[in-house]
């Protein structure tokens, strides 16, 4: 096609190699891959649903817009919160085609969608002490719970862990053990103060690998069906996940009176929108805020009170 006609996949593919040679220079690989798989799911679509092996940009309305999120729902059974996502990715390439000058309609004019919250699950503390204090049956299993407790009490996600080295754990300006790093997914700064239990994770483990990694990590569906079976011990209900480990960090530092504005920089998020979606508030922090808010009050009620 010419410049004129150029094709939403010829754009689209053309943005991905742009993308990928930027993956690990303030591009993450994940939101790479997101973009790849937004891309084939595109290609398929308009085979099936237009019989083309491209379209150009200058012929898409919003009807395409709005068929591909069908599509996405329907035909491919994706979650809403993934159809979502897939879109915001597609809506991008739109942008930069309007930006190029390779299309002056913006098909996305009418489109309407938002992100669904969800409870993503985390564990309480007396769920955490229990966990703590469930026996473990194999070695594999010991680590696994050692990792998982690593991450409810540092916020860090399962590949940030597997690439903790010995250069990221030193002291700090208020003399505590840090740990200084990047995200992984973000390479956004994430600088996290070691707590006892994660300080003395990292001293049992410290020396066990070989290349300067702190931890031994296996795989993450090997720590998954593990904690699985450590919940079924347990008694948790919570389909318990590596991820939750990190969730319930989140929840319990909010619990605890943490600023969303400090979290969100612990956990190394680049929204603060992301920190108030992924910690969830409990209804003990409700119950808890409001205790000290009717302290707060105790004078004005009961003079308001006598007037009733």
């Amino acid at each position: 096609m010419s410049r004129k006609t150029t094709g939403i996949l010829e754009l689209f593919n053309r943005h991905n190699d742009a993308f990928a040679a930027r993956v690990g220079y303030g591009r993450a690989h994940e939101t790479y891959a997101r973009y790849r798989i937004v891309c084939r799911h595109l290609e398929t679509y308009i085979r099936k649903k237009y019989r083309k092996d491209d379209i150009p940009l200058t012929s898409i309305r919003t009807a395409f817009v709005s068929g591909f999120d069908t599509w996405l729902r329907t035909e491919c059974r994706l979650a809403p919160n993934s159809v979502w996502g897939y879109m915001i990715a597609l809506k991008h390439i739109f942008t930069l085609a309007r930006n190029e000058g390779l299309m002056t309609l913006n098909p996305f004019a009418s489109y309407t969608n938002s992100y669904t919250a969800v409870d993503r699950g985390h564990l309480s503390e007396e769920e955490l002490v229990r966990l703590m204090e469930v026996g473990t049956a194999t070695p594999v299993e010991e680590r696994v719970r050692d990792l998982f407790l690593f991450s409810a009490f540092t916020g860090l996600s399962y590949v940030d862990i597997k690439n903790l080295r010995e250069e990221n754990v030193r002291r700090f300006f208020d003399g505590n053990w840090w740990i200084l790093t990047r995200r992984h997914k973000t390479q956004v700064e994430s600088n996290i103060r070691l707590l006892d239990v994660p300080l003395r994770l990292v001293e049992k483990y410290r020396g066990t690998v070989p290349d300067g990694r702190i931890f031994p990590v296996p795989s993450n569906n090997c720590c998954n069906e593990n904690l699985q079976r450590l919940a079924e011990r347990c008694g948790i209900k919570t389909h318990l996940t590596f991820h939750v480990g990190r969730h319930t960090f989140a929840t319990i530092a909010l619990n605890r009176g943490m600023p969303v504005e400090s979290l969100s920089r612990i956990l190394g998020h680049t929204n603060i929108r992301t920190t108030q979606i992924y910690a969830k508030i409990t209804d003990k922090k409700i119950s808890a805020d409001m205790a000290a808010l009717s302290d707060s009050l105790s004078a004005v009620e009961a003079d308001i009170c006598r007037k009733i």
